[in-house]
This record gives C-alpha cells, structure tokens and sequence, in this order.
C-alpha cells in the first residue's frame, strides 16, 4: 500500500462526527407535486437527518464504535432523535443542550425519478462553540469528521486543538481529521486546508465553476495540506480523488436496480470512504467502496438492513465487520 495506507495505521480509537442532528419528516411520493396542487403522499415517516448524524448512523450500521457531537435541543422531536440513537447504540453523550428549537427537514421523494426535495428549518439552533469542543477528551478518538456548516472559523480553532493534541503523539496515535465541504459558500475555503480527508460536494464544486469531480480535485489539489487527500463525489458519474501523489483516481457510480430513496446518499458515501480508510484501503479502492455503499443505500428506504442488502451484491464481502 501506499504512502498514505502507510499514514494511516491508527489507534483503535471511536470515530466521532461532528455537525447537525436533525429531524426528517420525509413523504413518498409517485412524483413530484405541481405548484398549488393538493397532493397525497403514498406514505409518511420521521428518521433522523443531518449530514453528521446521518454519517454516524452508517458508520454504525458498519459495525464501528462512533460517537455524534453537535448541538440538541429539547422536546419532542428532539427526544424521537435521541431514542433513534439509543435504539442504535450511537453514542451522543457530549451532545450540547439548548431550549431553541430542533432544526427539522421536508423532505418529497419522488418515486418516478428519485429525486429527493428538502425544505429545511433551521430552528434557530446556535452552532457548536470551541469551549464545547473542548471539553472532549481526544485520546478516546481516531478520527474526527467535521461537516462544514457556519461556524468555519469555530471549526478551524477546534482542528488546531486537534493538530496540537497530535504533534504531542506518535503517528499511530493522533486523531486524523476529515472535513466535508458541502454547501455553496466562499467561508468553507478556510477549511481545505485543515483535512487529512476533505470532501468536497458536487454543490460546492459547481460553486467553484467546476464542470467535473476530476477538475475539481485537480484543481484544488495544490490548496491541501501536506500529505492529505481530496474527493468529491457527482452522483451518477462516480467519484474522482486525489492523494499525496496528485494522480488523480475515479470510481464509477454503482446505481441500484431501483432508486428507492436517495437521501442521504452523499453522508453514506463519506462514511464508507471514512470505514475504508480505518480498514487501511487505499484510495482507490476506498472510493470504489463508498460509491458501491451509496448505491446500495438509494436502493433502500433509510438506512435500516444496508450492511444486509449490501452483503447480497457479494462485493467487498471481507471489508463488512457486521452481518446482517
């Protein structure tokens, strides 16, 4: 393997994702509605939601010891939110309490095309604060994802606490980074060059006046720190990254028979791509995996069986540490 297999031999430490926990109403639907019009869902239901927290659930569907870290409100919908991670054992300990309201997603799915509709609420829940950060103890991790919301300048300051934690550690002791680049803002800039892992979005991408994910990483290979790797995923067309090397890699998309529900597909895909580096695969093969996982996931609804339905495609069948 190569350098950055290498790099990557890491404690067994938790893996810990940072960002929002969110309610999802999602309505299914046989398309989408036209303007004015009274429209009847096929049905309902309520799943947690937010980037970072939807990463975690697939993390732990995978069989990893994770952990979320956000802000939390109170209430009802806050307390469906907490009772999904207790039934699914994902830790939420640290989790910051406030009375503000709990942010909450609409969310159409539309069955004739797949797509995905989200109207989201905020709720005026406050962003994370470094001296939350600060109350974790960093030796219980080995790797801390960070989903890129408004709080950049927060972030950056929660990352040099991280760096410094490490430049006291050994290699194989320090707690690597990843951070996901997700939505269309100039202020997440600041962030390139705080990851061992960044994830840039299609969204960010086009933002960037890039046409494509290998433009993308081509191009923003020269702003990474040392030694880190960048991905950006693009739906059907696959994924392309770029490592320490600067050659670029691709992976083609892995579309399922049906798309059934393709929300949260791109948390899905960083969290495979983050299993794979703890597993030490490289980046290709890295990439390959969370395109496969994201596929597999838009096959399904939610995120309940996935480790199950995928282990069905008879791909990467050593890489799965659950079963079932």
């Amino acid at each position: 393997m190569w350098q950055f297999c290498r790099y990557y031999t890491m404690n067994s430490g938790r893996i810990l994702c940072i960002g929002l926990a969110a309610l999802d109403i999602v309505n299914t639907c046989e398309r989408y509605p036209e303007e004015d019009e009274d429209f009847r869902a096929n049905f309902q239901r309520w799943q947690t939601g937010g980037n970072a927290c939807n990463t975690c659930t697939v993390l732990n569907e995978l069989g990893v010891d994770c952990e979320f870290f956000g802000s939390m409100s109170y209430g009802l919908q806050a307390d469906f939110i907490c009772k999904h991670m207790e039934e699914r054992k994902l830790r939420y300990k640290y989790v910051c309490h406030t009375n503000c309201g709990t942010p909450t997603s609409s969310v159409i799915l539309s069955l004739r095309t797949g797509s995905r509709t989200i109207i989201h609420a905020r709720n005026n829940l406050p962003e994370l604060k470094v001296e939350d950060f600060e109350k974790l103890n960093l030796s219980d991790y080995r790797w801390i994802h960070f989903e890129g919301r408004r709080n950049e300048e927060a972030i950056v300051k929660m990352i040099e606490i991280i760096e410094k934690f490490n430049s006291m550690k050994s290699c194989t002791n320090q707690v690597k980074v990843s951070v996901e680049l997700e939505r269309p803002r100039e202020s997440l800039l600041q962030l390139l060059q705080k990851g061992d892992v960044v994830f840039i979005s299609k969204d960010f991408a086009r933002f960037r006046g890039f046409s494509s994910s290998s433009a993308t990483v081509q191009s923003l290979h020269s702003q990474l720190k040392s030694g880190a790797i960048a991905i950006c995923a693009w739906g059907e067309e696959g994924a392309d990254g770029v490592g320490p090397d600067g050659e670029v890699k691709h992976s083609d998309a892995y579309p399922p028979e049906n798309v059934t529900d393709s929300l949260g597909a791109g948390d899905t895909f960083i969290a495979g791509a983050i299993y794979s580096f703890c597993k030490r695969l490289p980046l290709q093969d890295a990439m390959n995996f969370a395109c496969f996982l994201a596929g597999v996931k838009c096959g399904i609804q939610g995120y309940d069986g996935l480790v199950k339905e995928a282990l069905k495609h008879n791909r990467w069948p050593d890489l799965f540490s659950v079963q079932g």
